[in-house]
């Protein structure tokens, strides 16, 4: 071998290692090439956290299961772009959403509700949501009961924010700050304050809204005094509350069989509005 030969296999050598090393340095960097835009771009991550056990599906591909100690799940090192994710368990409720990756940040899903389909399981879930709302029942009386000095006004218990009124005739939602009684938003038919007391949702005939009553330090993030339009319905909400904390809600609403007769149905609604908003059917 000639030294010329030599000199250049030397050269292609420390290219390589210098090449690799590169390449090395932004891979544990969280960096990633992408062949798309032909450039290495910073990855971003996803976290999910499920009530229960499940597979975790990647743009419809079965990506793992869910950690068998707190059910939660990540996957990182994901190219920027558009994911769809979906969340699946034998006899129950689908989950799914499709959402943007961002270079170097975690896209977080930290309650995710998925509820049995079938058996025993869908059975004590019908028994769980009749008792929640026969408890409601007497709740609902107790609030709604005239007062001879306040007329038509459902008072809640006092809050740091005061206490809220619903002003059933007029069909107002007032909040009391400083000792006055102020006007919040108007065509209410009913609400409910979260058992923390850190959001307000209330309905309208067909539409649901939450306000935050504190800052919400998870994602998706949200500021005290913001107020969100979750969903509306073609049929409407006749009843509401908060369900398996302060992420969901379930609704009761009048359904109209064939005959004309009224019926009730039940939704559970998820609060996280990123990407569409999941509905259960019960």
């Amino acid at each position: 071998m000639t030294k010329q030969n030599k000199r250049w296999l030397f050269y292609s050598a420390v290219a390589v290692f210098l090449l690799l090393s590169y390449v090395i340095i932004l891979y544990a960097q969280g960096y990633k090439y992408s062949f798309k835009d032909a450039k290495f771009l910073r990855t971003g991550t996803i976290v999910l956290k499920i009530n229960t056990g499940a597979r975790v599906f990647l743009n419809d591909k079965l990506e793992g299961e869910t950690s068998f100690f707190n059910n939660s799940f990540s996957a990182d090192r994901l190219l920027p772009g558009k994911y769809k994710i979906t969340i699946q368990k034998d006899s129950y409720s689908a989950w799914s959403k499709s959402f943007n990756v961002e270079e170097g940040l975690v896209t977080d899903f930290p309650n995710i509700l998925i509820l049995p389909e079938e058996g025993e399981e869908e059975q004590k879930l019908f028994e769980e949501v009749n008792l929640l709302f026969k408890e409601l029942e007497s709740i609902t009386t107790l609030e709604s009961a005239p007062d001879s000095r306040k007329g038509s006004l459902s008072p809640t218990p006092e809050t740091t924010e005061g206490f809220f009124v619903l002003d059933s005739k007029n069909k107002k939602l007032l909040r009391s700050m400083n000792g006055n009684l102020q006007e919040l938003t108007q065509n209410v038919e009913g609400f409910r304050l979260s058992k923390n007391k850190n959001k307000i949702a209330w309905w309208t005939n067909n539409e649901i809204w939450v306000m935050w009553l504190t800052d919400q330090n998870y994602q998706p993030f949200h500021k005290k005094e913001d107020r969100e339009l979750i969903t509306r319905f073609q049929i409407s909400i006749q009843n509401g509350t908060w369900f398996r904390g302060e992420d969901h809600l379930i609704l009761e609403l009048e359904q109209i069989d064939s005959k004309g007769r009224p019926y009730s149905i039940y939704r559970v609604i998820e609060t996280d509005k990123r990407s569409g908003v999941n509905i259960i059917e019960l």
